[in-house]
């Protein structure tokens, strides 16, 4: 696992980088270039439109200008100084080694962001590669960015760095919006009517599909413990368990909710059981 560095830096981030691709260096670098020039500080932050296409190098951005990526691991991937810049297919062939593929996990978000165990983020994270005229000058490192938004890059409410600690965890977290049966995963500042936890209840196949609030508690009791450990305490008294279900087709072939903590008078809601 790569640790996050202590000290998240921020960086002087006004300039732009142009990433664009391309098949080869541009000049030859001479032996001695540094591998880590124009390597981005810890906390630098981008404008990451893929979370999923490296090759498309993302700019640097001012951090209070919309980013939606920041920069949470920097490593040298120990590619010598004649090495072509690398191509979509070289990506998938493995020609980066090691760093590239293990420089990003889960627990880099968790670090970065200082999240605790159970914490469910809205963020994900990439790779970023120099760009070719940085690889040109000798740049042989590849980052991690950290990014905002679940399936795909949104611009980031505030600085990511440390956040789950802010006491203001809300836009970070896992929210339900829709119903239990088709369900959208919002941030939790935005109206849901769950706000998902680590917790799987057990369901038996053949199990009948629980059609109503009431069927779903004696499933949603599994979750209790889960619960506790997500609040720190015994739910209050505002707070009920419930679960996801699917619709009933998906349910009847195989049953697999998750926990989730509701309003208990019902309804919709915005903000963090974790912040109250």
């Amino acid at each position: 696992m790569l640790a996050v560095g202590a000290a998240l830096l921020l960086a002087g981030c006004t300039s732009t980088v142009e990433g664009t691709a391309s098949p080869a260096p541009v000049t030859t670098p001479t032996p001695g270039d540094d591998p880590m020039v124009d390597a981005p500080s810890v906390g630098t932050c981008h404008a990451v439109e893929s979370a999923y296409d490296p090759i498309d190098v993302p700019d640097v951005v001012d951090c209070g200008d919309g980013h939606t990526g920041e920069t949470a691991v920097v490593v040298d991937t120990g590619l010598p100084v004649d090495a072509a810049y690398p191509t979509e297919d070289d990506l998938g062939e493995g020609y980066l080694g090691d760093p590239y593929d293990e420089v990003c996990s889960y627990d880099t978000v968790d670090d970065y962001l200082r999240a605790q165990p159970g914490d469910r983020l809205y963020t994900d994270y990439t790779q970023v590669l120099p760009t070719p005229d940085q690889w040109a000058r000798g740049a042989r490192w590849v980052a991690c960015d950290v990014t905002y938004g679940y399936s795909s890059p949104e611009p980031a409410p505030g600085r990511m760095a440390g956040v789950m600690e802010s006491g203001d965890t809300a836009a970070y977290r896992v929210c339900l919006d829709g119903d239990p049966a088709d369900e959208e995963i919002v941030p939790c500042s935005a109206p849901h009517w769950g706000e998902q936890i680590s917790g799987y209840p057990d369901v038996p196949e053949g199990t009948p599909f629980p059609a109503d609030r009431a069927a779903r508690a004696v499933i949603a009791e599994q979750c209790r413990p889960d619960a506790v450990d997500y609040l720190d305490g015994p739910l209050p008294p505002d707070v009920a368990l419930d679960i996801t279900t699917d619709d009933p087709e998906d349910w009847a072939s195989y049953p697999y909710p998750t926990c989730v903590l509701v309003p208990a008078a019902g309804g919709t809601t915005t903000g963090s059981y974790r912040d109250s």
